[in-house]
């Protein structure tokens, strides 16, 4: 299992928004495309998947608010 941190994108960035998931949780992901879209402090970063695998649990929708060193989904390995 694979674990995505909020790592910070900006100097002093503290925190940052989920703006859009582009899987769900089940579908399968491959490394390098994009997973999940940010906002801090009015400007947007795509974080992309550090492995191929199925997104597990995601534990901030669209919307929420995540602080720099939370976790933001899983992805688990393919069976």
């Amino acid at each position: 299992m694979t674990e995505i941190m909020l790592e910070p994108f900006a100097n002093g960035m503290e925190e940052a928004t989920v703006n859009y998931w582009y899987y769900e949780e089940g579908d399968k992901v491959e490394e390098g495309k994009d997973l999940v879209e940010v906002i801090s402090e009015g400007t947007s970063f795509k974080i992309p998947a550090p492995a191929t695998g199925i997104l597990g649990e995601v534990y901030f929708g669209e919307g929420d608010t995540a602080s720099v060193g939370e976790i933001l989904c899983e992805i688990e390995e393919e069976e």
